[in-house]
């Protein structure tokens, strides 16, 4: 072992030495000529993060107005403006950039004119690197929308680069793990499409691999030990001198192109090969001391602060571990090649704990602690060999330089804590470190610079610059002792949450919030082996066992059955044994029960589906649409005179973001055809259509998505279509399960089928860094959304949607509204009046009659939003600014009982988000709203809309109705609540009316003589003595239609009023995210 471990040290001083004899390199010592030492971006380094700094580091000092004069960077002819920032002493300089790079670009650093030293020396533009180019090229990494001309680096669907290849300095050796760069984005669905990536030794035997796949990316690593325990040990290599062929073949692409490629590789034998120990330098962040911090762009080491929107800029974790090093041996390598290293699977680094705060001010409080929530320890764990190499350095022949380091490696990051967990848990392929290595005192340092961007909530990318530093004490006993005390991975993953989940977990019954189209997300504290969850995973529909596709990310495995959930099935989800970590070590066997709730089936009425929200725009039919104008029309209704209510804007969405629109109910995803009942259009400015736009459909059960295959253009005009119709004709129209057409005009008639098709159009505008928050209004009563309560009365608790309200504490034998509900009653000593006669009026029954269960209405409802940023930057008090994007709601019918008339039934109500007036600052006159800290130190929101309610369907049964006024009845909304968070990383908004809501209801009606003279005859009981003088003609009127010899008109006509009030607290909404983790039933819907 001694022996090895002398080989291990030997190989690292001759690849760091100065030159000759036993001198070690101690320092960076000035040599002549100076020279450009290291960068980062390196040379000829792909899929660089477009928020990454340049990094250069000098022999000695430099004078840093002449790299600001002399060093530009360019892409293509374009010049980049910079600043630049001294570092060690001016040995390094990062050169910063105001704006993010451009995505999929070639980017060039150039020296223009020589950089001057302190010294008076001159260093030139480098001709030396990785490529033939002087200078330092580099490209960032294509953009990560779903849009195909955003993400992809070539119409051909291709192979980009390979690493590690022959004829680059990175060549193949017995040690690797091979990872592919492609040109488009891989489906998702790729192995169910038939899609195959193997690896084949030179008499075509499959050799197994653990295959990782991402975005554009591929990893290939070799496992050839028996165990998975022993992958990336010194026994799993590769049979050095032997070719081995990667084959790919029908591997499908998001675009629907089809790749059928090989590659074959002759690997180079490292052994004998040795065990390095390592340890990641500790910066000292946490115990307030002195922060160690990189020598080559001043951030402190192993340090991690995320950058984002939604959680802003964090504090910085320190990433800790210690990782054992496998190296080639250097005596059978040539000075001017790369030896190969290796750091096994499984590797791990501890990260410190972080609070946790919305755009990094907001506190967000554990709901099983009820303290302010923290990550608990941050992991970092190796889901494949890390493989690399220790190079010459590239830029100088200059013996003192230091040898330059590149690692390629697949992490996957969670957290202790599962709220957190759930949110951040992922696997990152690819992530590329770039570095020096240096002997100092016989201690090897390695220092290099990455950019890591992990997806947040599954809303946003976020970044992260991580000065990576470990070090390794050279000295043989050193080495001998730390390897012995190498600890192995015998635990198994535990599970930390899921979703549904339990129904003891806060919020309590999650399984009734579950959709179809959401899939079953299973979260462990440690990452799990892909290639074991097929196996390890089973799902029981009504206990049969039924197909599902199951996926892995990180510590994630989630799981949705062929064809969604079903409402009203109970199932189990069987996890078993062979579902392992990366070192083989087996979950504990567990079954997870859920059942989402039941629709009633043919029981109950059945309604056409809903959109509850489109984005862009707004969810109804419209008059028409004036592009030049801005003017998309008004929403249709069934008013007299109308249409009335606010002529909507035109609306625009960022070039990045797709079209996406919600359904309340589950949709028939063969009806959803593009170019049929989908369509896509570019507009001329005339409104009329100029071409087909193409892209590919991304569907769910109750979701659809269209990503374009080009970014929409800034400023032009769009128009996407949903077609309906009113005769239940699911051939050329999108129906839901139940076979009926999409609702589209909801104001004119809410309770007929379908309608025309939804037209909308809008505008393309440049992209933004507010994040996209889509919500759902859940749970809900009416949870089949046919605007009825499906029950023998609405206060039942035995039924299909029972009754589960609080009870007030305030008002005795009163209820709270439950979630989505609103509570309407009559203003407190106030009558309503028909013809001007004073009637006692109440809600849910009788006159005089007590009940409280009947006073309310549920709505069905989603919502999409905008998480902006800091409301005022110089105050972290401020909040944070949310902006809503209006839209519509539809809600259950109530009944209003009045003396004499009886039972007034509103039927549905639709409620109306109403624009704001357009702003420089809110340029689409979006509603706005607040995240702010709330008295007890928990996350609150915070908003004021403007509204309109309507109810089209009133009926007056004991009248002939004339009219109403319950068209667009302009109301004001305040709203505040909690912000609280799931430990399967969802949000919850809930929200309560600040004020009461006064609301008045004018019905124009019709006593006609024949068959009402007991109407008439209850009105003129009513009128009592006091009430004569001011009833007098009214009297006169009706005592005229009650003698026949009168010979005024034969009917009574006038005004019934009901005057109503939403109390402060009588309106409940209650918001959540959609689910951190994705499966949908098709993605490349072309």
């Amino acid at each position: 072992m001694k022996r090895a471990l002398f080989g291990a040290v030997s190989s690292v001083l001759l690849l760091t030495a100065c030159g000759g004899g036993n001198e070690i390199q101690s320092i960076e010592t000035p040599a002549d000529p100076a020279a450009l030492v290291f960068s980062y971006p390196a040379d000829a380094q792909r899929n660089v993060s477009p928020v990454a700094d340049v990094v250069l580091r000098f022999s000695e000092s430099v004078d840093l107005d002449s790299v600001a004069d002399n060093v530009v960077v360019r892409q293509a002819d374009f010049q980049l403006p910079f600043t630049v920032e001294s570092v060690d002493g001016g040995r390094s300089v990062v050169l910063r950039f105001s704006e993010s790079l451009a995505q999929g670009a070639d980017f060039e650093v150039v020296f223009e004119r020589p950089v001057i030293t302190a010294s008076g020396a001159e260093i030139a533009n480098p001709v030396r690197g990785n490529n033939d180019q002087a200078g330092i090229q580099f490209s960032t990494r294509a953009g990560l929308t779903g849009i195909a001309g955003l993400d992809s680096t070539s119409e051909q669907f291709s192979i980009r680069s390979v690493v590690p290849a022959d004829g680059t300095p990175f060549e193949p050796s017995d040690l690797a793990a091979f990872r592919l760069e492609l040109s488009q984005a891989i489906d998702p669905s790729w192995r169910e499409k038939g899609g195959s990536i193997r690896l084949l030794d030179q008499d075509g035997s499959e050799v197994p691999v653990n295959v990782l796949i991402n975005n554009r990316l591929i990893t290939v690593d070799p496992c050839t030990t028996s165990t998975e325990r022993g992958c990336g040990s010194p026994d799993d290599q590769l049979i050095g001198g032997q070719a081995y062929t990667l084959e790919i073949t029908d591997l499908a692409s998001l675009s629907g192109q089809r790749l059928n490629q090989s590659q074959t590789f002759r690997v180079r034998e490292t052994e004998p090969t040795a065990v390095q120990f390592q340890n990641a330098t500790d910066p000292g962040v946490t115990e307030g001391g002195p922060v160690i911090k990189s020598r080559l762009n001043d951030q402190a080491v192993n340090g991690i602060v995320l950058n984002s929107v939604l959680q802003g800029t964090t504090d910085q974790s320190e990433s800790l571990g210690s990782l054992f090093t496998e190296l080639a041996f250097a005596p059978t390598f040539e000075a001017d090649e790369a030896l190969p290293l290796r750091i096994p699977r499984g590797s791990r680094l501890l990260g410190s704990s972080l609070p946790v705060r919305v755009n990094g001010t907001v506190p967000i409080i554990d709901e099983e602690t009820q303290a302010l929530q923290r990550t608990g320890d941050i992991n970092v764990v190796m889901v494949s060999d890390a493989t690399g190499y220790l190079l010459p350095n590239p830029y100088t022949d200059n013996q003192a330089a230091p040898k330059h380091v590149r690692l390629f490696m697949d992490v996957a990051m969670n957290t202790e804590r599962p709220q957190p967990n759930a949110s951040l848990s992922q696997n990152l392929l690819h992530v590329e470190l770039v570095g020096i290595a240096l002997v100092e005192d016989g201690i090897l340092t390695i220092d290099a610079l990455s950019i890591v961007e992990p997806n947040l909530l599954g809303q946003e990318v976020t970044d992260a610059t991580v000065a990576f530093q470990i070090q390794a004490d050279t000295d043989v006993d050193v080495q001998f002792e730390a390897i012995q005390q190498r600890l192995e991975d015998t635990q198994g993953p535990q599970l930390v949450s899921w979703q549904p989940g339990p129904d003891e977990v806060f919020p309590g019954d999650r399984d009734q919030i579950q959709r179809p189209g959401d899939p079953v997300s299973l979260f462990y504290d440690e990452p799990l082996l892909p290639a074991s969850a097929e196996q390890g995973i089973t799902v029981f529909e009504g206990g049969v066992e039924v197909p599902a596709r199951v996926q892995v990310d990180g510590t994630a495995v989630t799981v949705n059955p062929l064809g969604g959930l079903k409402h009203g099935v109970p199932y189990t989800i069987a996890v078993g044994g062979e579902l392992t970590d990366v070192a083989g070590n087996s979950v504990v066997s567990q079954s997870l029960e859920f059942e989402l709730p039941d629709l009633g089936g043919n029981s109950v009425a059945r309604v056409s589906p809903l959109p509850l929200t489109t984005y862009p725009g707004y969810p109804c039919v419209t008059t028409g649409v004036n592009l030049q104008a801005d003017n998309h029309g008004q929403c249709l209704d069934d008013a007299p005179g109308g249409p009335l209510g606010d002529v909507l804007p035109i609306t625009r969405i960022p070039s990045d973001r797709p079209i996406v629109v919600v359904f309340s109910n589950s949709i028939d995803l063969s009806t959803v055809r593009l170019g049929e009942t989908f369509t896509v259009e570019r507009l001329n400015e005339s409104g009329s259509a100029a071409e087909t736009v193409a892209g590919r459909l991304e569907l769910s059960h109750q979701r659809i998505r269209f990503f374009p295959d080009e970014p929409w253009q800034p400023g032009a005009a769009y128009r996407y279509t949903l077609r309906s119709n009113t005769v239940g004709d699911c051939t050329a129209a999108i129906c839901s399960e139940d076979g009926l057409p999409i609702q589209t005009d909801l104001l004119v008639d809410p309770s007929d089928v379908g309608g025309p098709d939804l037209e909308i159009a809008f505008r393309g505008k440049d992209p933004i860094r507010a994040v996209y928050t889509p919500l759902r209004n859940l749970p809900v009563r009416d949870v089949n959304s046919n605007y009825e309560v499906d029950c023998g009365s609405l206060g039942s608790t035995e039924c299909l949607e029972p009754f589960d309200h609080e009870a007030d504490p305030l008002n005795a034998g009163e209820f709270l509204p439950s979630e989505n509900a609103a509570k309407l009653v009559v203003r407190e000593n106030e009558n309503a009046s028909a013809l001007g006669i004073p009637l006692r009026a109440n809600v849910g029954c009788s006159p005089g009659e007590s009940c409280p269960r009947n006073k309310f209405i549920y709505q069905t409802f989603a919502l999409n939003t905008e998480v902006v940023g800091p409301v005022d930057p110089s105050d972290p008090e401020s909040g944070v600014r949310v902006l809503l994007y209006p839209t519509q709601l539809a809600a259950t019918s109530l009944s209003v009982f009045l003396d004499v008339f009886g039972e007034q039934a509103t039927g549905p109500t639709i409620l109306r988000m109403r624009y704001e007036p357009r702003t420089e600052d809110n340029p689409e006159g979006l509603i706005p709203g607040r995240i702010f800290e709330g008295p007890d130190g928990g996350t609150r929101f915070e908003t004021v809309a403007q509204l309109y309610l309507d109810g089209p369907n009133l009926s007056l049964p004991a009248a002939q109705l004339l009219e109403h006024d319950l068209y667009s009845k302009e109301i004001t909304l305040k709203l505040e609540g909690p912000i609280r968070f799931f430990d399967d990383g969802r949000m919850q908004v809930t929200l309560l009316s600040v004020e009461a809501i006064p609301l008045d209801v004018n019905v124009d009606i019709v006593l006609p003589l024949v068959g009402d003279v007991p109407v008439l005859g209850d009105l003129l009981n009513l009128v009592t003595d006091d009430l004569l003088t001011e009833v007098g003609n009214v009297v006169d009127g009706l005592l005229c239609l009650l003698d026949p010899n009168c010979d005024e008109p034969r009917q009574a006509e006038g005004t019934v009023n009901i005057p109503l009030e939403i109390p402060a607290g009588g309106i409940n909404l209650n918001f959540v995210s959609f689910p951190i983790k994705q499966l949908p039933v098709e993605t490349n819907g072309r």
